[in-house]
């Protein structure tokens, strides 16, 4: 009978009998899970990079509205997970800036949601402005960053990462309810910067980090290119100061801080801020912000079995420590913010080769789960999603 006959040939589809034997069997049987594992993961995890590169439309509006919930809903600094009041607030801080690039970066691509994101846009910069929001900041300089405007102190990580999202809304929206604010903030960071004697600004008293002032420079670069108006007396300086002064010869890497006394740096040369740095310069210049992308790319960038990840220093040397609050845990070197940052960067100068592996990482960790017409990243908290929101969504022109 016909299924007699199939049953023949089937049986006679034997491996030769070389395959037969267990020495044989078993490491190809190995090689072939190998094959699998080395594969199947990071296809899996990657599926949804090319979307994110190519601004898929279901995929960017389903995570906005996850963030647009948290951010209606409202965040407190006793929802993250880092250690002490100081950590908690600056990541409370840090949650609505990034959630504000974010949906303002998808007003910029997609004028057709701004009403749907702008709202909350507008949310999450009055929350900036708040006084519960910006208490860290007033609670270590004795003053308050607004209410100080005229004064001389520094505040370059509130004042510039605010002014930050204060400049981008202006792009969005020219007459934008802000934009007095915006002036003053600008006029105040630039006249303080002209004033620094070693053209740093303090993000609290006595410490000062080339990061942070990478976010006052690129929010008066972005100003200027929202307002028309000329800081060509500070910023030339500032953007040399991020290739030469700021820049460890060895790595190419930013020093991580700088001793405000003296200008000498007060911390090694480390990709998260680098990485950070390139990001928040690319809103407003795509030079000096290049160089920086490149060289946390090209010294500290690595993979494996198709998943990518940025050491923490550049490859070669040792890393010292277990990490802190502005790397995150180093597990063998790899830093988890200077990861997340370079995606960021990988977006804004269309970087498919490295974005995509960083993208697997990102994937397999934060573990994406939809709920409803909303999608989040499981493990990644208020701040977290907020920060992929920013960095998958960066913009491959300066705006």
């Amino acid at each position: 009978m016909p299924h007699r006959a199939l049953t023949r040939r089937i049986a006679a589809l034997r491996l030769p009998e070389e395959y037969s034997r267990w020495w044989v069997r078993w490491p190809v049987a190995a090689l072939l899970v190998l094959l699998a594992a080395a594969t199947l993961p990071r296809l899996w995890c990657g599926r949804d990079a090319a979307r994110w590169l190519a601004g898929d439309d279901a995929l960017t509006l389903a995570h906005a509205r996850a963030v647009s919930a948290t951010v209606r809903g409202g965040v407190e600094a006793a929802q993250l997970s880092a250690q002490g009041d100081l950590f908690k607030n600056e990541w409370l801080f840090g949650t609505y800036q990034m959630s504000a690039l974010g949906l303002l970066q998808i007003c910029l691509e997609r004028p057709s949601r701004r009403a749907e994101f702008l709202p909350v846009a507008e949310r999450a910069i009055d929350e900036l402005l708040s006084e519960r929001v910006r208490a860290f900041d007033a609670a270590r300089w004795r003053e308050d960053p607004l209410a100080s405007l005229d004064g001389p102190k520094g505040h370059a990580a509130y004042l510039g990462y605010l002014n930050l999202a204060l400049s981008l809304h202006r792009r969005v929206v020219p007459d934008s309810r802000f934009a007095a604010l915006n002036d003053r903030i600008s006029a105040a960071l630039a006249r303080r910067l002209a004033a620094s004697r070693h053209g740093i600004l303090e993000t609290y008293p006595l410490e000062a980090y080339p990061v942070d002032n990478a976010a006052v420079l690129g929010s008066l670069l972005l100003h200027a290119r929202a307002t028309g108006a000329d800081y060509s007396a500070v910023a030339p300086a500032a953007l040399a100061r991020f290739r030469i002064a700021w820049l460890d010869p060895r790595s190419g890497l930013l020093y991580q801080a700088i001793d405000p006394r003296d200008g000498e740096p007060a911390d090694a040369a480390r990709a998260s801020g680098t990485a950070l740095a390139a990001f928040l310069l690319s809103y407003g210049e795509r030079e000096v912000s290049g160089v920086l992308f490149t060289a946390a790319r090209d010294r500290c960038a690595d993979s494996f079995w198709g998943f990518g990840y940025l050491n923490e220093y550049h490859i070669g040397s040792v890393a010292p420590g277990a990490g802190d609050i502005d790397s995150g845990p180093l597990i063998l070197g790899i830093s988890p913010s200077a990861t997340g940052f370079a995606l960021g960067g990988a977006r804004a100068f269309d970087d498919r080769r490295l974005f995509v592996p960083l993208y697997r990482t990102a994937h397999l960790v934060g573990t994406p789960v939809r709920r409803g017409e909303r999608r989040v990243f499981a493990t990644g908290g208020p701040l977290g999603n907020a920060i992929m929101l920013a960095m998958c969504t960066a913009r491959p022109e300066a705006p």
